[in-house]
């Protein structure tokens, strides 16, 4: 039995159309594929993990292919320019980024294809920046596969995460891709060839420092290293030396107008150098210092107008130091202390 002429030529076209649609699915799975293996090609390049990105490897994998993308990336927008600006961590947070690239990478036994860690540098890749409209750092977002607008579509993590570092970008992650990073890999301090180095240097003298310990001849047992450590770590607890120490604050900053000139105290609540915190903390150190001598050895003294003369002086710098205090903290914040009168006084 013939097969009509309009219904031959009706399957034809069906299975041309049928044909073209697989050729073209498959090419673009191929495509896709191609560019998931360039991604794991770059990533086993680096140590960490972390792509190198430029304006040609951004178009060739984020604006040129079609959405959706069958993988995300996390790009950590970096200016090694900027790195010498110590108050934008920039050079700390790119080590954060890079621990989180290789925990990521080890805790999915290096199979993962979903999630790609990248990073991209300002005077390499301005136009990226201006893509991403991206005018201050430190800045990192994730663009996730259906994202095709990188500006609008893309996702920034907040700036005021940052401060948990690692800890903080492994949430975000988690949070908006609804991956699991896992722990945060961070290489020890001292390696297994220290430690071992260490515990043979302290076994050597212990015998030695155990008959020192008791014969009481130690310095443990002198009360002047003692009241010497006490002092100090009253100083480091008011002068802010933790907070100088957590947030890596400079002693001083150079000054934008004049570079001959240097600054080392900064007006506004918003930061605080070391030298003004250790400023601060003599100045308490001297009032406590005082305190401590007028009840602990002024009373010893039998001279009634020496100690007159002496607590007079005290009290005189006390009062001098706590003025210096109350003025230098108007100045930085503009907050004032204001003084009461008992009522009964008016």
């Amino acid at each position: 039995m013939a097969i009509p002429s309009s219904s031959a030529h009706l399957f034809l076209l069906s299975f041309f159309t049928l044909s073209l649609f697989l050729a073209i699915s498959t090419a673009e799975s191929e495509s896709e594929l191609e560019l998931v293996a360039d991604l794991r090609a770059l990533q086993s390049e680096s140590k960490s993990g972390v792509i190198h990105l430029d304006d040609r490897t951004i178009a060739k994998f984020l604006t040129s292919p079609k959405t959706p993308r069958p993988y995300s990336i996390l790009i950590f927008f970096d200016a090694t320019q900027l790195h010498d600006k110590t108050e934008l961590h920039l050079r700390e947070l790119r080590q954060e980024f890079a621990l989180v690239a290789s925990s990521f990478i080890t805790n999915h036994n290096n199979s993962n294809t979903k999630l790609f860690f990248a990073d991209i540098e300002f005077r390499e890749s301005q136009s990226s920046f201006h893509l991403f409209g991206v005018n201050s750092l430190p800045h990192i977002r994730l663009v996730g596969p259906t994202a095709k607008s990188l500006k609008d579509e893309s996702e920034q993590m907040d700036q005021g995460d940052f401060s948990r570092l690692a800890e903080s970008m492994a949430e975000f992650v988690e949070s908006r891709t609804k991956l699991t990073v896992g722990p945060v890999h961070r290489p020890p301090i001292l390696s297994k060839t220290q430690m071992g180095l260490i515990v043979a240097l302290l076994l050597i003298p212990s015998p030695f420092i155990a008959k020192k310990i008791f014969a009481g001849e130690t310095l443990l047992h002198d009360p002047k290293i003692w009241l010497s450590g006490a002092v100090f770590i009253y100083f480091f607890s008011v002068s802010g030396a933790m907070h100088n120490i957590i947030r890596k604050m400079p002693m001083f900053l150079v000054d934008r107008n004049d570079p001959n000139k240097l600054i080392f105290f900064y007006q506004g609540s918003g930061m605080q150098l070391g030298a003004e915190g250790f400023a601060v903390g003599f100045l308490y150190t001297i009032v406590g210092l005082l305190l401590a001598f007028v009840t602990h050895l002024l009373v010893y003294v039998k001279n009634a107008k020496a100690k007159r003369v002496a607590m007079v002086f005290a009290i005189c710098v006390s009062f001098w130091a706590v003025q210096k205090v109350i003025f230098l903290d108007n100045w930085k914040t503009g907050y004032g202390i204001h003084g009461f009168w008992p009522s009964s006084w008016n």
